[in-house]
């Protein structure tokens, strides 16, 4: 499949692509006449003919120069703003030579280029390419701040020049494009948050890279349509009984977070699952069962601190071996009894396990004892669980979000769903991101939510990765709906759970 590659796949491609015949000056000629291509047809839709390249000094310019060339032929006379001084790589020295005697040429400290930007209806922006990370600085970026405030067609030549086409992270005055030709693959970071923002619409052209380029590459990236998402529906027999539809278990909730798993039971009630079981302190069950009254509830003793004793192993293990999947972790709270419990949990445990929040942060310690697991086991950090999971600062886990998860998903043999605004679930060979959610799910809760949605689905027989995607797509387009009459700021994880028959019904219809 490979939909979408990182930066260091790119390279790869290309290099096979050396390999199998089309060099990178072919590549480069392709690239231009692809975004020539794009270009033209955008000028005659608007009826302008002021087109502006903002070139850099290495191959992202040359595919300008080349692509400035194209226009030349058809007609239209562009300028071009060196905005990094003269080209550097032999290939972009090689194309500028093709366009010059073209193309108006000036740099960007010019009193033209001031001229040029003025007058522009297009701007291509030709400047850094999918290898760019850091920070734009100095003139050039001041430069940058001044072309997004022009009213001109932005187009971006492959990644936006600020955009770090790995995590998504993106530089002061990153270049604003209405549109993004990018070439080959989408480049993984133009799908993330804040880069998505940056990128307007996202057009990926062929450049002619042959086929068998795929062997080797890693990840399998993709991007989870909705049509995708819904096929994922685990089977639902209309002669179907409560014991066929799976029963989830719960081991959440504490005397300090009884609501986290509340929220979790309920979401898990709301997704098709036919028998709910939530082990919690008596202490829960007592405030919080009338608010669930459909759950079944198994009564654990607590500790000094309201958490749930390690003393409950064995009581634990005998719903866990009557259930098709189990939830750890929400509201479980972190001390040296919750940090074993979790740890035999995942030793013994036959069916799958779904670990999230506090559980996450009682096995980021003794990951290793993921080694000892006997079934899947489907971990759901954000980016700051990530980050302890993986023994590093938040910042670096930001740098390479789905390397650092599939660097858990391979060494253990789970699946990591990491979320975000854009969630990437991650497994030892594929990658999917959803984009599927709104703001209203920026709160508290909403992870409780998710963790039982995705225990409910895997209860029903879904595979990991399925449950994870599924459950992006029903809990996203729940809020969606309710984002339609209110504003986000006001709804909680409980409103959106109450939508979850609606989008089933809209998925149902999508799969048929």
């Amino acid at each position: 499949m490979y939909d979408i590659l990182t930066p260091e796949q790119m390279r790869m491609a290309e290099l096979a692509s050396v390999r199998l015949g089309v060099g990178l000056g072919e590549l480069m000629d392709n690239a231009g006449e692809a975004l020539g291509e794009n270009i033209l047809r955008r000028a005659e839709k608007l009826m302008k003919r002021n087109v502006l390249f903002l070139v850099g000094s290495g191959n992202n310019g040359g595919d300008g120069f080349v692509a400035a060339g194209y226009l030349a032929d058809a007609g239209i006379l562009p300028t071009i703003v060196l905005c990094c001084g003269e080209p550097k790589t032999e290939l972009a020295k090689n194309a500028a030579a093709k366009a010059a005697g073209r193309c108006r040429i000036c740099s960007r400290t010019e009193q033209s280029a001031a001229e040029a930007v003025n007058s522009a209806d297009i701007i291509i922006d030709c400047v850094f390419g999918t290898g760019f990370h850091g920070d734009i600085e100095g003139e050039l970026s001041e430069f940058l701040a001044v072309i997004n405030k022009t009213s001109a067609y932005k187009i971006a030549c492959d990644v936006p020049s600020g955009v770090n086409s790995l995590n998504g992270q993106v530089s002061q005055n990153t270049f604003a494009a209405d549109e993004t030709i990018t070439f080959h693959r989408g480049k993984l970071g133009l799908y993330l948050a804040p880069a998505k923002d940056f990128c307007g619409k996202v057009t990926v052209a062929d450049i002619g890279i042959p086929n068998g380029w795929e062997k080797d590459m890693g990840t399998d990236i993709a991007k989870a349509a909705a049509e995708q998402a819904a096929a994922m529906l685990p089977p639902r027999p209309e002669n179907g009984h409560k014991g066929t539809f799976g029963k989830c278990a719960l081991v959440c909730g504490s005397q300090k977070y009884p609501g986290a798993a509340v929220i979790s039971a309920m979401s898990a009630m709301r997704s098709g699952v036919g028998i709910v079981n939530l082990c919690t302190p008596a202490s829960v069950i007592s405030s919080m069962g009338q608010r669930i009254p459909e759950c079944t509830f198994t009564a654990l003793t607590a500790d000094e601190d309201g958490f749930i004793s390690a003393e409950n192993i064995n009581t634990i293990l005998t719903q866990l071996e009557v259930s098709q999947a189990a939830v750890i972790g929400c509201g479980l709270g972190k001390n040296k009894s919750t940090v074993e419990l979790v740890q035999k949990i995942v030793q013994q445990a036959k069916c799958p396990l779904i670990i999230d929040a506090d559980g996450i942060n009682c096995l980021s310690e003794h990951i290793d004892v993921l080694k000892d697991k006997q079934t899947e086991i489907i971990l759901t950090p954000h980016i700051g669980e990530l980050a302890r999971l993986c023994g590093v600062d938040t910042k670096y886990a930001l740098d390479d979000v789905m390397g650092y998860a599939h660097s858990i998903a391979k060494k253990y043999g789970v699946t990591v769903h990491a979320k975000s605004a854009q969630t990437l679930t991650v497994t030892a060979d594929k990658c999917f991101i959803t984009d599927f959610g709104c703001s209203a799910l920026s709160k508290g809760g909403s992870g409780d939510m998710l963790a039982g949605l995705i225990g409910s689905l895997t209860a029903q027989g879904a595979s990991p990765v399925d449950a994870c995607v599924l459950a992006d797509y029903i809990m996203g387009s729940s809020a969606k709906r309710l984002c339609e009459s209110r504003s986000p700021r006001g709804v909680v994880a409980t409103d959106i759970i109450s939508e979850f028959p609606f989008a089933f019904y809209e998925a149902e219809k999508l799969a048929d």
